[in-house]
C-alpha cells in the first residue's frame, strides 16, 4: 500500500469511527425518547384510570398534568375558570391537577382551614415563593407556631393601635399630594394607596421611609411599583417551573436578567428588602412605634431576608387593592357614598383633630363599608392549597366521595365571597347594608379575606386599621366623583390581585377645611 493509500485508509477508519459514535449517540437519544414517551403514556393511563382521584370530575388535561393548571393560572383569572367548570360538571370537588381538588362547598372551608386541627400547607406550593421558613411559607406547624409567637403582639389589636400614628402621618402626606394634583386632573387612587401601604409597612417592619410618596412631583408613580408589577408576573413561572426557581438561586443576576427580565426585576425587589433589613440593623435607636424586626433580630441573616421579603410584599399591594376597590364601589353608588359621607360628617368635628381609630370604629356605616370592601376587594382571591391529613379521625368527604389522605385540596376567597348560599342572590353586589341589622348575624364566618384558622393572615388588624382610617379621611375631606369615561380597571390574579394600567383615576375636590 502506498503512503497515500495508508493515509486515506486511516482517515476512512477514523470517519467510520465517528459515524459509529454518532450512530451510538443517536441510538441512545432515540431509546431515551422512547423511554420517556412510554413513561408518559403509562403515567397518563394511571392518572386517568387508576389514580385515587380518578372518580372526581375535571378536564382530562388537568387530570394528567399540572400544565393545564399552569396555563389557566397564567392567564390571570383561574377562579372564574374553576367556577364555570364546577357548574359544567355539577360537582363540589373539581380535579384541577393530577393530585389536587378545588372545593366550592362553603361549609367545608372551616374544616380545611380551622383553628384546632387545620389541614397542613402543601409544601410544593409554598416552596415556589422561594422564601423558606417565613410566617407565610413555613409548612412545619411547630416552626410556624414559634415564628408567629415572636410576632403576635406586634400584629395584634393593640399593635395596630400603636401603629396608628404612622398610618395617619403617611395618609396625611398622601392627602397633601392629592390636594395639589386634584386641581388639574383625576388622581390614580390605586398607585396612591399602594405607596401609602408600602410606606406604612416599611416604617412598621424596618423603621425606614423610602420617600416614595414624594418621589414624583406630578404623580404617584415610583420605581418600586414598576418593579413590583414586573416581578409579580414571574410568580407562576417560579411556581410551576421549578427549574426557573432553582436557576434564580444559582445563576449570577446579570445572566438571569438576560434569560428572564421579570425574574431579574424580582431580584431587585428582593435586594430592596435585604437593604431595608440592613438599614434597620444599622440604626442606633428605635422610633416610638413598634418595629417588626426588633422582635426578629435573633434570626440568621438568610431567614431575616426571607421574612423581610414576605412582610414587604404581603403588606404593600394587598391592602391597597382592597382600599381602591372599596372606594371605586362607594363612588359608583351615590346612595352609598351619601350615607358614608353623612355618617362621617356627623361624627367628625371639622374644626378638631382627625379622630382616632377607636372613635372611627364606632361609626357603624363606616365599619360596614370596611367589611364590604374586604369582601368584594379580596386581595388574595385564589387557591391556598392544603393536604388532607393521614391521621384524621374520620374521612374527608366531598360529593359523597372520600378524598384520600395526601390529596391536595384548596378553597378560595373568591368562592366564599361570591357564594349565593352565604350572601344571598346579591352576593356580587357591593352593599354595606348587609353588615347592619339582623341579617348580618353569622356573616363573619364567610368573610375569608385573611383566610381562617391558625394560618390566617397575621396582618389583618393592621390592614383593617389602614382601610378604616383611609376611608374616613378620604370621604370626610373630599368630594369624589368618577370621570365621564370611567370604567373599572381590569384586574389580574398574580396570587394577589393587581389592577392593570391605567389604574383607577378618580376626581377629588376638597370640602373646605383641611383636617390633618
Amino acid at each position: 500500500m502506498t503512503p497515500l493509500g495508508g493515509i486515506l485508509n486511516l482517515r476512512a477508519n477514523a470517519l467510520d469511527g465517528q459515524l459509529l459514535g454518532i450512530r451510538g449517540y443517536a441510538a441512545i437519544g432515540l431509546y431515551l425518547s422512547l423511554a420517556f414517551l412510554l413513561y408518559r403514556m403509562v403515567q397518563t393511563i394511571y392518572r386517568l384510570y387508576f389514580h385515587p382521584l380518578r372518580h372526581f370530575l375535571g378536564p382530562k388535561e388537568a387530570c394528567v398534568s399540572e400544565a393545564w393548571l399552569y396555563h389557566v393560572t397564567k392567564k390571570g383569572a383561574p377562579n372564574e375558570v374553576f367556577e364555570a367548570l364546577h357548574r359544567k360538571y355539577k360537582c363540589r370537588a373539581l380535579r384541577v391537577a393530577p393530585n389536587e381538588l378545588h372545593i366550592d362547598d362553603v361549609s367545608l372551608y372551616k374544616v380545611i382551614y380551622n383553628q384546632l386541627s387545620p389541614f397542613p400547607k402543601s409544601p410544593a406550593f409554598y416552596a415556589a415563593f422561594n422564601i423558606p421558613h417565613t410566617v407565610f411559607t413555613e409548612t412545619d406547624p411547630s416552626k410556624h407556631k414559634e415564628r408567629r409567637r415572636l410576632l403576635n403582639s406586634l400584629f395584634s389589636r393593640s399593635g395596630a393601635l400603636r401603629l396608628e400614628p404612622v398610618i395617619r402621618t403617611k395618609l396625611f402626606s398622601v392627602g397633601e399630594k392629592i390636594d395639589r394634583l386634584c386641581v388639574t386632573k383625576p388622581v390614580d387612587t390605586y398607585d396612591a394607596f399602594r405607596l401609602l401601604t408600602t410606606e406604612v409597612i416599611l416604617e412598621f417592619a424596618f423603621a425606614r421611609s423610602a420617600n416614595m410618596i414624594t418621589e414624583h412631583a406630578d404623580s404617584f408613580k415610583s420605581w418600586f411599583l414598576d418593579a413590583f408589577d414586573v416581578a409579580s408576573q414571574s410568580i407562576f413561572d417560579m411556581q410551576y417551573r421549578p427549574f426557573v426557581r432553582h436557576l434564580a438561586g444559582i445563576l449570577p443576576s446579570c445572566v438571569i436578567r438576560v434569560l428572564n427580565p421579570n425574574v431579574g426585576t424580582l431580584l431587585d425587589v428582593i435586594k430592596f428588602a435585604g437593604e431595608s433589613l440592613h438599614h434597620f440593623k444599622q440604626r442606633s435607636s428605635l422610633p416610638d412605634h413598634p418595629v417588626v424586626f426588633d422582635s426578629l433580630k435573633g434570626l440568621p441573616d438568610r431567614d431575616g431576608v426571607s421574612e423581610a421579603q414576605d412582610i414587604l410584599v404581603a403588606g404593600a399591594d394587598t391592602t391597597a387593592f382592597t382600599l381602591t376597590t372599596g372606594i371605586m364601589h362607594i363612588v359608583s353608588n351615590p346612595d352609598v357614598q351619601q350615607k358614608l359621607t353623612s355618617s362621617l360628617l356627623d361624627a367628625i368635628d371639622p374644626d378638631g383633630e382627625f379622630p382616632t381609630l377607636l372613635t372611627l370604629e364606632r361609626i357603624e356605616y363606616l365599619t360596614a363599608c370596611v367589611k364590604e370592601s374586604l369582601r368584594v376587594g379580596m386581595a388574595v382571591p385564589g387557591r391556598l392549597p392544603r393536604v388532607v391529613p393521614w391521621d384524621r379521625a374520620k374521612p374527608f368527604v366531598v360529593d359523597g366521595k372520600i378524598v384520600p389522605p395526601g390529596t391536595i385540596v384548596s378553597m378560595t376567597a373568591y368562592t366564599m365571597h361570591t357564594s349565593t348560599e352565604a350572601w344571598g342572590p346579591d352576593a356580587r353586589l357591593f352593599r354595606p347594608e348587609r353588615w347592619l341589622g339582623p341579617e348580618s348575624q353569622g356573616l363573619d364566618q364567610y368573610l375569608c379575606t385573611f383566610s381562617k384558622g391558625t394560618r390566617m393572615c397575621l396582618g389583618q388588624n393592621i390592614a383593617s386599621a389602614e382601610i378604616t382610617i383611609a376611608l374616613a379621611y378620604i370621604f370626610s375631606k373630599y368630594r369624589l366623583s368618577l370621570p365621564k369615561d370611567f370604567e373599572f380597571p381590569q384586574k389580574e390574579d398574580r396570587f394577589t390581585y393587581a389592577y392593570l394600567s391605567p389604574g383607577a383615576s378618580i376626581s377629588f375636590s376638597k370640602r373646605g377645611k383641611t383636617r390633618s
